[in-house]
């Protein structure tokens, strides 16, 4: 027993000087690194055993804020991807909001988290589901006259729509529009289409196949009417002398006509005005006419059109020979022009060119700047309003500047007669 007892103290001993050493220890190291806190925001939460085929419809952006302790060495090397943030979904009921926790755990020894915010996230699951629409084409504009559009086919005229169930449920139709206004021919084009709720309104958070399908419309002829028959003008006489007809402009250029089947098909493709006159003109005529057509066949939407003649005056060219003038010496110096005159070719109307007189047309060089020495200048043409300069030959002017030349006085010896 006293062995025993001895054995008893030695041991207690033994442990309260293990003990002793451990805090001594601690001490030691809590003051060479002491413990501090450091706040992680916004760490991402991550949904586990979520169920197949749903998706987060409520509670999918959830994000914690976490504030730690640990020694500040362990503090200095952590950063947001040390954390995970995780809620379960495993025990919840689809369609219904649940409140479930957050758990969020360190990946690093000695870190301890003291306290987060939100501690719980109301989470809804939403299965997923897909649903097939036709597809709609909405029609928009009319034909040219004299047309008629057939109803659209679409190609694919079905549509899927995938996502879950609550947007699901609001499409009322996969639809596009497709634009015929004015159409002579069978519309082929490719069209974008969107699933729509009730109200017309875009429906967002799905995906649907196909986004884009191909419409076919056709457009052909409507019995009684002949679209597009080209519009003649009947121009008569012819202007006045020295002048010629320009281009002739209608507006509209082509007219849809409205009558007996058996009547139409026997007509040309044109159709003329009522005779306009231009004897004796000088300038731009423009009249507004009615056509001439059968009795029994009529002009859609047009009661009368516009007719623009343009009269232009004859041309014709003419040679004359002017003198080279200067502008721009400086005072009291001296240009020679080589040559001092020019042939200058002009066209213009007949009415004006033979009344043109020498003093009508001023060809002259520009010195402005040029200093002393031999220049090559091109001639500056001014002509008469309507009158065009062609050319002028030669096309530039040999110019000598320099000062003009001293004149040297002469002695004038006086004898006198002195006499016998």
């Amino acid at each position: 027993m006293n062995a025993l007892r001895q054995l008893w103290n030695n041991l207690s001993s033994v442990v309260l000087a293990l003990l002793l050493a451990v805090a001594v220890w601690v001490a030691a190291t809590l003051q060479a690194d002491p413990f501090d806190v450091r706040d992680f925001p916004g760490i991402v939460v991550t949904p586990v055993n979520q169920p197949g085929n749903t998706v987060l419809f409520e509670g999918d952006s959830a994000r914690v804020n976490i504030q730690v302790r640990a020694p500040q060495s362990v503090l200095a090397n952590l950063d947001s991807s040390d954390f995970s943030a995780t809620m379960d979904l495993g025990a919840i009921d689809v369609g219904e909001s649940t409140t479930v926790s957050i758990t969020v755990t360190s990946n690093s020894d000695g870190v301890r988290i003291q306290s987060q915010a939100p501690r719980q996230q109301v989470v809804r699951l939403e299965e997923m589901g897909t649903i097939a629409l036709p597809i709609g084409i909405q029609v928009e504009g009319q034909p040219a006259t004299g047309f008629i559009s057939a109803q659209p086919v679409v190609l694919p005229d079905q549509a899927t729509v995938f996502g879950p169930q609550p947007f699901l449920d609001t499409v009322a139709s996969v639809s596009g529009s497709v634009d015929i206004d004015g159409s002579r021919e069978d519309v082929v084009k490719r069209v974008s289409v969107t699933p729509r709720d009730a109200a017309g309104q875009l429906v967002t958070g799905v995906q649907w196949s196909p986004e884009q399908v191909e419409v076919r419309i056709g457009v052909r002829r409507r019995v009684g009417y002949k679209p597009d028959v080209e519009v003649i003008p009947d121009v008569k006489g012819d202007p006045a002398l020295g002048y010629r007809r320009g281009s002739v402009l209608v507006e509209p250029s082509t007219v849809t006509l409205a009558g007996p089947s058996s009547v139409l098909d026997d007509l040309p493709g044109f159709v003329e005005t009522l005779p306009i006159s231009i004897t004796g003109a000088t300038s731009v005529i423009t009249e507004r006419t009615p056509l001439t057509v059968p009795t029994n066949v009529v002009v859609v939407g047009v009661n009368f059109v516009t007719v623009t003649v343009e009269i232009l005056p004859i041309l014709s060219s003419r040679t004359m020979t002017s003198v080279v003038e200067s502008q721009g010496l400086p005072q009291g110096w001296m240009a020679t022009l080589s040559p001092g005159d020019v042939d200058v070719i002009l066209e213009g109307p007949d009415t004006l060119l033979p009344e043109l007189a020498p003093d009508d047309i001023q060809v002259f060089v520009n010195l402005f700047g040029l200093g002393f020495g031999t220049h090559r200048v091109q001639p500056v043409v001014l002509a008469p309003e309507g009158i065009r300069v062609v050319s002028v030959i030669p096309e530039t002017i040999e110019v000598v500047i320099q000062l003009p030349p001293t004149s040297t006085p002469t002695s004038t010896v006086t004898i006198q007669d002195s006499g016998p």
